[in-house]
């Protein structure tokens, strides 16, 4: 990290482009901001920050230009940004014509429009307008999203484990991490992250959604680097990557890229390649090939060069025989449109516990990979955002909706839409840095799209809107978490990469190292309200799982949505109820009294309950964005709410299909299935006033389970669910934890064919009791599953090399070419109590080898 302190010009081995005045010494030309053409910002300092000292190179001419500062004290892992000047005072200048406004709320100020005659109003932090009276204190969109707070998350206090082993009484050491180390520094990517200038106020709200959303990269320059792992050659010990920028310069960057540790003057230049044009902006591909080691890591640097200047990032490559790779998986990583800016200020902001990503980065050696699980952005604000979109939800007649036409200004405005979620939100501090040097394999859900796409009735699925707004959403998704496009993928010949079987869905087949391998089936392209993946995927899949090499011995499923997960049967006896059709509406109030009293009797609100048939289909009903929806189409079944689960009834044969394939796949090549997963959608109960609707769309908790064979275990039918949700958005309220630890009943995956019932069978479902007391060392009620933003971090290693050893840093390393029988380590980081409390650890799970045979 030292040797990516930034100079105030490229070293001569990269390039020789031109750049700008020097800006001030230790601050990269690169990240200061474009100077602007129409209003003049306030003049910001620059941030005051102490960079550790860096080696001298005396005579290398990569390292030519660098400055030699006089020796000065470490610099600490606290962030030290200036504070954004506060906004011109603004004028206003009321007409005689309208009448003035009522009281505003504090923080907030009225403007006269001279052309329409209407006032608008401005939230004088944040520059924010609307056009609606303002009734909070905060406006409706705010423009400025809270950032992380200037301490560090980590420190040095160390990874132990609060609670119990699910094994044995003893608190749990992870093999994944050493004792704590020093806070890692601020990479390059965070020195240029200083608060983003408030400029004048030019104008009131802008009705276009082109003029709406202002994309201007933190770097002044371009969007990314978005750094993703494509596969490895395990034959020949290739490893595959790219590189994607997105910028509007008339010349792409350059980028070169050599080992962290060679020092020769002239380093590879990685090739730019345009794979698509959105607007003014053009998506610019690097593809990497790198020869990897025999057995060690190495770290690699990449520099990108621009007219303004020059930043490097380094990543770490794995041995080409290692089979101990360390990884992170993680979903939810945006905040859903109900969260208001309160709340995500207590919670840290988006960056909070990628910061910890970041510090555990540098506290274990690097992760090789991160595994996205998807809800890589909340995008379900699209329907509150573009005009044309919400005019379609203003239309009656459900075959109004669905022949609606589709035209040129609604495939303009949709897709800016995407552009302008995926560019604001993967640009934020620490999001960024952690998508420029962990390589991610990222994998796609509803809220990509929007929140349960594809579980609709066929008649809003199929409708036009619907379609081209997936088909949008999709092809976004694919260009900046895949860095491709359908048209670059339709002429690819290997599979090594993206592939398709029934030319919906995209897939993937990828090793991390020779002994784990991940599959990732496209579980949202395809998706009906009868079926997630098509029969043709599955038999597409299967013989590649199959076909797999021996030395694999662990098999991930990235499959986005869980399929083992309780049951909420309380929630579901209401749906059924309340779907026996409008004849027994009245019948059905009784029913629903005595079903809901005892689900309110569960989250301790009784008070609430008895507000009539309406207020329980509304509670059972979609929430949040989908309430927007489905409102207008009122003879929509509220069943299609729990059309989205593999436990539904529709999902019932091909999660039986699914489970049962694996465990004959398991048996047979004698490799360990395990299941990776995101948040499961989740309903509020309708004991739950509607006015909290919005906020409890998705259950958003952590935890593990397991399918197994009482009589045999840790045999080929034990399959572990890993459940990791979410990263950064807000966690439920607490009686969903409470509804979710309220299902006791013995539950059992049936013989592949037959519909699941109570009666025992040789695999049984169970979750696993591994949140013994809260972050604050408090025991707790509920066990199995945490309601707090979390991610994973994951370590493959050998048990007979580690030896049980808790207090030491071990190293797993391959003992020749041929590795033991490997386990996977898996630790939760769930976010702590505050926002200046470190995030505690939980674990490991340990997923045991499979032997062959058993």
């Amino acid at each position: 990290m030292q040797r990516m302190n930034l100079s105030s010009s490229p070293p001569p081995a990269y390039s020789s482009v031109p750049h700008g005045p020097n800006p001030g010494p230790g601050y990269p030309n690169e990240k200061r901001p474009a100077a602007s053409t129409a209003t003049s910002a306030p003049h910001v300092p620059a941030p005051v920050t102490t960079s550790p000292q860096p080696e001298v190179h005396e005579g290398h001419p990569a390292f030519a230009n660098e400055s030699r500062p006089e020796p000065s004290q470490q610099a600490s892992y606290t962030s030290q940004t200036s504070e954004p000047p506060m906004a011109q005072p603004y004028v206003e200048r009321h007409g005689s014509s309208a009448a003035s406004p009522p009281p505003l709320p504090e923080g907030w100020m009225a403007h006269l429009d001279q052309n329409s005659g209407q006032y608008y109003y401005i939230h004088i932090p944040t520059q924010s307008t609307q056009w609606e009276f303002p009734t909070r204190p905060t406006p409706l969109n705010p423009s400025i999203e809270p950032t992380s707070p200037t301490l560090s998350t980590y420190g040095n206090r160390p990874l132990a484990s609060p609670g119990l082993s699910h094994f044995s009484g003893k608190p749990m050491a992870s093999p994944a991490f050493p004792p704590a180390t020093p806070g890692y520094a601020e990479s390059v990517m965070s020195l240029g992250a200083a608060s983003s200038v408030v400029t004048g106020f030019t104008g009131p709200p802008p009705s276009s959604v082109l003029e709406t959303y202002q994309d201007v990269p933190t770097n002044g320059v371009y969007f990314g680097p978005y750094l993703r792992y494509g596969n490895m050659d395990l034959e020949n010990g290739i490893w595959f990557g790219s590189i994607l920028l997105v910028t509007e310069a008339p010349q792409p960057p350059t980028i070169h890229i050599h080992q962290t540790t060679d020092l020769s003057p002239n380093p590879r230049q990685l090739k730019a390649y345009p794979i698509r044009t959105h607007r003014r902006w053009v998506f610019y591909r690097y593809d990497i090939d790198l020869q990897m080691e025999e057995d060690a890591g190495t770290k690699w640097t990449y520099a990108i060069t621009s007219h303004l200047g020059c930043t490097r990032y380094e990543f770490l490559v794995a041995g080409r025989h290692e089979p101990s790779w360390r990884f992170i998986a993680h979903s939810g990583n945006d905040f859903s449109m109900s969260t208001n800016a309160n709340e995500r200020t207590r919670l840290g902001g988006v960056t909070w516990m990628w910061k910890d990503v970041m510090q555990k980065h540098v506290e274990c050696g690097g992760f090789h990979v991160q595994l996205g699980l998807g809800d890589q952005i909340y995008a379900d604000r699209i329907w509150k955002e573009v005009p044309l979109l919400k005019q379609w939800l203003a239309m009656s007649g459900k075959e109004n909706r669905r022949n609606a036409a589709w035209t040129a200004k609604h495939e303009e405005d949709v897709s800016h839409a995407y552009f302008h979620y995926y560019t604001s939100h993967f640009d934020q501090l620490h999001l960024r840095e952690a998508f420029a040097q962990i390589p991610y394999v990222l994998q796609i859900d509803d809220h990509d799209i929007f929140d349960g796409f594809g579980s609709y009735p066929e008649y809003m699925q199929f409708s036009h809107t619907f379609r081209n707004i997936g088909r949008i959403g999709i092809d976004k998704y694919l260009l900046f978490q895949h860095h491709s496009t359908i048209e670059m993928l339709r002429n690819v010949t290997r599979d090594n990469d993206l592939f398709t079987i029934t030319g919906t869905g995209w897939h993937f087949v990828k090793y991390l190292g020779p002994a784990v391998v991940v599959v990732g089936p496209d579980c949202r392209s395809e998706r009906t309200s009868h079926q997630v993946l098509a029969g043709a995927s599955y038999q597409g899949l299967f013989p590649k799982v199959a076909l797999l090499p021996a030395s694999v011995q662990h098999c991930i499923w990235m499959i986005s949505v869980p399929l083992i997960y309780p049951r909420l049967e309380a929630v579901e006896s209401i749906a059924n109820t309340v779907a026996t059709g409008k004849k027994a509406v009245t019948g059905a109030y009784n029913m629903l009294g005595k079903v809901s009293s005892s689900v309110a009797g569960v989250v301790g609100a009784k008070s609430v309950v008895g507000e009539g048939f309406n207020s329980v289909k509304k509670a059972v009903g979609k929430s949040g964005l989908m309430g927007g929806i489905l409102s207008p189409f009122g003879e929509l079944d509220v069943l299609d709410e729990f059309r989205d689960l593999w436990t539904h009834d529709t999902k019932d044969l091909e999660r039986t299909y699914l489970i049962r394939t694996l465990q004959g796949i398991a048996h047979q090549k004698g490799i360990r299935m395990t299941f990776f997963s995101g948040g499961k959608s989740m309903l509020p109960p309708p004991s739950l006033p509607c006015h909290r609707l919005e906020k409890e769309a998705d259950d958003n908790c952590c935890g593990a389970g397991l399918v197994h064979d009482p009589q045999h275990p840790s045999d080929h039918k034990t399959m572990y669910q890993i459940i990791s949700s979410s990263i950064v958005a807000a966690p439920p309220a607490s009686y969903i934890v409470k509804l979710l630890h309220n299902s006791h009943k013995p539950i059992y995956v049936p013989l592949n064919g037959q519909r699941s019932s109570p009666a025992p069978s040789d695999t049984k479902e169970d979750m696993m009791e591994i949140f013994q007391v809260e972050a604050s060392g408090q025991a707790r009620e509920n066990k199995r599953l945490m309601a707090r933003r979390n991610y994973v971090a994951c370590v493959a290693f050998d048990p007979d090399v580690i030896a049980g050893s808790a207090s030491e840093s071990v190293s797993v390393a391959s003992s020749g070419h041929k590795a033991g029988l490997l386990s996977l380590a898996v630790d939760f980081m769930v976010q702590g109590d505050g926002t200046y409390t470190p995030p505690v650890k939980y674990g490991p799970v340990i997923i045991p080898g499979l032997e062959f045979g058993r």
